[in-house]
């Protein structure tokens, strides 16, 4: 009740829910990602695999509270474009991992994309942030924790590069 007297608007049905259709499109990319996954060599599949039904499980959670939750918040229509590309660089950089682009060119087109679509506009910062957090996560999973990245056509260079 607020200070008025008055009760408060629900906000809508669950179906106009934000944190509903959140969770309902966590959970399908998670699944999709592991599907994509799948399709990774024995040595290099545990670690996207895990993190995408990770993806998966956070936005089955995340549905499930949603639906069940008394309140709702509707949904920001305006937003919609800018999620659509973000999750549309999410599933490039997937397809390309797949397609044997590599890990340093995928995800700095990715990271470069995100930067773009977060309101970054001088090209020449977003490159030189874009390399330098791809090779830094290069160096995290590849060198340090010794996670076998997807085969790419630069392997000759470095594996999973």
């Amino acid at each position: 009740m607020s200070s008025s007297g008055k009760t408060p608007p629900s906000g809508g049905s669950a179906f106009s829910d934000t944190e509903l259709w959140t969770g309902a499109v966590l959970t399908a990319f998670g699944a999709g990602a592991a599907w994509l996954a799948t399709g990774f060599d024995a040595t290099s599949r545990p670690f996207p695999l895990t993190v995408a039904l990770l993806l998966s499980v956070c936005g089955l959670a995340i549905f499930l509270r949603a639906l069940f939750s008394r309140k709702h918040q509707a949904l920001p229509f305006h937003d919609f474009g800018i999620v659509a590309l973000g999750a549309l660089l999410i599933v490039g950089w997937a397809l390309a991992l797949k397609a044997g682009a590599g890990f340093l060119i995928a995800t700095t087109v990715f990271l470069f994309g995100i930067f773009w679509l977060a309101g970054l506009r001088q090209t020449g910062r977003v490159i030189i942030l874009s390399v330098l957090i791809a090779l830094t996560n290069y160096a995290i999973f590849a060198l340090l924790l010794n996670v076998r990245l997807p085969a790419s056509f630069l392997s000759f260079i470095a594996p999973g590069f």
